[in-house]
């Protein structure tokens, strides 16, 4: 027993040998310590901003993207601005031919010989979006003369299809018979009320009145609101109980808006949004090479050369503008980009996946009110990483035109101005790079 030790004293010596050859032989064959003169051992960040032509060849704004019909609000407009005007057209259900009535007996009966002494037109408005009031506005009423097509409407024509085109008698939806006019105060609620004698319920009584239906304006100067709901209640006197009268409401069976001026395609401009919506188009042309500020040169090896590695974030520097009077934002632009999956086929290509998180970028109304405007960040990383590797990976396939558009269309009358390559401010790519001495590092 006493040898034990003895023994266990050289097994351990043994082992403590044989682990110090095999730390030699694994440092000899694999290298786990790394040593300091071998690689840089300082890593540089830099911001690289390059100008429009450096990383992009053109912009093209496209139109024509959903219509007025489409927005859950009507709009009506004076002299907004000093310059937009807008009118609200609705046309009616049919006339009810039935009523319930109870007789002198308190039996519920069903009379079909349904008399219209009057009515009402009630409009309920948006009392959180009112531009230009200061006080109560008058709004008039009008019965439209001509039929006109739901999806092609405008300020000057009623009809604008592949069958023809067929004008307004006026401009602006007109002419028409007056129905009279209301006052509303949004501070006492939010419906205008417009009474009708039996003449004017008269002109919707059959199908061809009805489908032309009613046209509602701003009387008041330098105001604009939102039509929200459009409802005709008429007054019958059943002949059963013509001692009593009944109210039968009439819904709304189509309801748009058209206005004037129509914004021009734009030169020199990125629009997004607007109804009709906007898109711009913008085809990227990214170099191989970048070169930083002097200062940075003389710290790092340039020009870099753009690879995934280096590429920390990328994003579009775009300076907002006023939009055209009656057009500025008065409510949080959200503006999406997406890729063109077929830009030969503009403007109807189809589009990818957004690039950026659901719902797009909020851009808040105080930004494309200011004179000078301001810059907006578009983060583009992933896609422009994207764009690098596709150049040594064929299997990449990787679209170089995005296109910038409201991320609901269309969402509302205003759009986004942001200026254009030949502006003072135009579009700057934004990189944000990091580098080492001689060798550039992720």
């Amino acid at each position: 027993m006493r040898g034990w030790p003895d023994r266990s004293g050289k097994r351990m010596r043994a082992v403590g040998a044989w682990l110090v050859l095999g730390l030699v032989g694994c440092q000899e064959r694999f290298p786990t310590v790394l040593d300091d003169a071998a690689f840089p051992t300082e890593a540089y960040t830099v911001q690289v901003t390059l100008p429009f032509h450096e990383f992009a060849k053109d912009v093209r704004v496209w139109g024509g993207y959903g219509r007025p019909y489409e927005l859950p609000h009507g709009v009506v407009a004076r002299s907004y601005e000093g310059e937009l005007e807008a009118r609200t057209l609705i046309s009616w259900e049919a006339y009810p031919g039935v009523a319930s009535v109870r007789d002198t007996t308190g039996t519920v009966r069903a009379d079909t010989a349904l008399v219209f002494v009057g009515g009402r037109v009630v409009a309920v408005l948006d009392t959180l979006d009112v531009r230009g009031v200061g006080g109560p506005v008058t709004l008039g009423l009008g019965a439209l003369q001509q039929p006109w097509d739901l999806a092609t409407v405008s300020w000057n024509l009623a009809v604008d299809s592949v069958g023809g085109r067929v004008p307004w008698g006026e401009p602006g939806a007109g002419p028409v018979v007056g129905l009279g006019t209301a006052e509303w105060d949004r501070t006492q609620g939010d419906s205008v009320v417009f009474a009708l004698d039996s003449a004017a319920v008269a002109l919707w009584a059959d199908s061809l009145g009805q489908r032309r239906g009613i046209r509602l304006e701003a009387v008041t100067e330098g105001i604009r609101l939102h039509v929200n709901r459009v409802t005709l209640v008429l007054t019958t006197r059943p002949r059963s109980r013509p001692d009593t009268l009944l109210y039968l409401s009439v819904p709304a069976r189509e309801r748009t808006f058209v206005y004037h001026p129509f914004p021009e395609v734009p030169g020199g401009e990125i629009r997004v949004g607007g109804v009709p919506a906007w898109r711009s188009v913008l085809t990227l042309d990214l170099p191989e090479k970048v070169y930083p500020a002097a200062e940075v040169c003389s710290r790092i090896s340039c020009p870099i050369t753009l690879t995934p590695q280096a590429l920390v974030s990328a994003s579009l520097v775009l300076r907002t503008q006023p939009s055209r009077p009656g057009f500025t934002p008065t409510d949080t632009l959200r503006v999406d980009v997406r890729e063109a999956l077929e830009p030969s086929r503009m403007p109807k290509s189809p589009l990818g996946f957004s690039l950026l998180p659901f719902g797009g970028l909020s851009i808040p109304p105080a930004r494309f009110q200011a004179p000078e405007g301001e810059d907006v960040l578009i983060p583009l990383g992933e896609y422009v990483e994207g764009l690098i590797r596709a150049r040594s990976d064929t299997t990449m396939v990787v679209s170089k035109s995005v296109v910038f558009l409201s991320a609901f269309e269309p969402l509302s009358l205003f759009y986004g101005a942001f200026q254009g390559p030949g502006s003072p401010h135009p579009p700057r790519l934004r990189l944000i790079l990091t580098v080492g001495r001689g060798v550039q590092l992720r």
